[in-house]
């Protein structure tokens, strides 16, 4: 019998010693992970009353009426804002909307979407402001639910939390076989895993170029992604369902002008007449254009287009399009002109003056006496823009960190007289 070498011994102990201790070392490895929040529409709904005033974090749709300023914290709520001296305004409350995307203001009314529900807020204080009516799961595209439902029953997601979790790892050697090779294997490696989350005024009121819903006199209208709404507000706490018109699908925004309603889509303008029957809108002309997001304004002779390519649009283009609407009630609308620009998003007009936001680029000033030649006559670049408010000689725009305000009563020296951000 040969005798073992204690040299070889001793390899054999060292190579068992150092793969088990490597076996037996604690390994963890940690997980972010965020979870959904949910409550039921009861006590969502129990949450929609006024607050003290609130920070910006992800700012929307904006509306003006008299002296106050009604913008849009997306998903969360509505800020007020009193803006009696646009020099310095005030943030003096936020309304609690869970779900919130747009706005519109009759008198002393606030109407606002969450998620499918519409509501009427009395905001005759701004302090104390009071749910009045909801009108239930009338936007279904928002996330409706059945109307046989009991409030409580139904679950809502409000929110997205963003925790980390440390977990044990086992060291030892995993290995996977093919079904169709079982001699084919290999060691699994381990990974962090994470998941995120989804992401001087007139008295008339005004909104944004980016609104879904629109005030004319005794008529609420609001669109959603394939669909036009109208709501009889003569009694503006208490809206009552009037009518729908079905749509072509992309539907985006609504702009009113004088008693026509022009809907923009992600494939071009649609014309609506609403003198005779307001109640009923009657379909007047389109203007048609490639896919992209489309908000828009218009006047008796022209309507101003801005078309931006993103995902939500999957378009290509990022442009001014000028139309001559004069005669589109006749089925003729024709483009007068296209203007490249950044990326341009809302919008707005006063006069001879086209403001325009245009995202990374700020915002632009543009003379349109010439649709045929633009003429640029200022550009702000104190922020990303996303929508403005022109009336006046007062630009109220929302950035991308807060709420800036610009006197142009001077064209030649358009300056720059606040920006809110913040609580104040």
């Amino acid at each position: 019998m040969k005798k073992v070498k204690i040299n070889q011994i001793a390899g054999l102990l060292l190579i068992i010693i150092f793969f088990s201790g490597c076996f037996k070392d604690h390994i963890t490895h940690t997980y972010t992970l965020t979870l959904p929040v949910y409550k039921s529409l009861t006590a969502v709904r129990a949450e929609m009353k006024s607050a003290p005033a609130a920070s910006f974090t992800n700012t929307g749709k904006i509306y003006i009426q008299g002296k106050y300023i009604f913008l849009n914290e997306f998903g969360k709520g509505i800020h007020i804002i009193d803006n009696s001296n646009p020099s310095s305004p005030r943030n003096i409350s936020f309304i609690s909307v869970p779900g919130n995307e747009d706005i519109a203001v009759k008198g002393q009314t606030l109407y606002a979407d969450s998620y499918s529900d519409l509501v009427a807020f009395d905001i005759s204080d701004p302090n104390h402001v009071s749910v009045k009516k909801i009108v239930d799961n009338i936007f279904p595209d928002h996330g409706g639910y059945s109307v046989n439902m009991s409030p409580d029953s139904v679950m809502i997601l409000v929110d997205w939390i963003t925790k980390d979790t440390t977990v044990d790892v086992d060291t030892s050697p995993q290995p996977i076989y093919y079904a169709n090779c079982p001699s084919c294997s290999f060691i699994r490696e381990y990974a962090t895993i994470s998941s995120s989350s989804p992401q001087s005024q007139t008295q008339k009121g005004i909104g944004g170029s980016m609104a879904r819903f629109a005030v004319i006199n005794d008529y609420l209208y609001t669109v959603n992604t394939q669909s036009l709404s109208v709501y009889d507000v003569s009694n503006s706490e208490n809206p009552l369902f009037k009518n729908t018109l079905q749509m072509a699908w992309g539907i985006e925004t609504i702009y009113p002008f004088e008693n026509r309603l022009f809907i923009g889509s992600n494939s071009g303008v649609f014309m609506f007449d609403i003198e005779n029957t307001p109640d009923n809108p009657k379909a007047a002309g389109q203007f048609s254009h490639a896919r992209a997001c489309d908000p828009v304004v218009a006047d008796n002779h022209y309507a101003f287009v801005t078309l931006s390519d993103g995902s939500k649009c999957a378009g290509y283009q990022n442009q001014l399009d000028i139309v001559d609407i004069t005669q589109i009630q006749y089925g003729n609308s024709s483009l007068v002109k296209s203007y490249q620009l950044t990326h341009p998003l809302g919008l707005s007009k006063d006069g001879d003056i086209l403001f325009v936001c245009d995202d990374q680029d700020g915002l632009k000033i543009y003379d349109v006496s010439d649709v045929q030649d633009l003429k640029m006559i200022g550009q702000a670049h104190d922020t990303e823009t996303f929508d403005v408010i022109a009336v006046n000689g007062l630009a109220i725009v929302v950035g991308k960190d807060g709420l800036y305000q610009y006197d142009y009563t001077d064209l030649k020296n358009i300056k720059l007289l606040s920006k809110l951000s913040g609580k104040n």
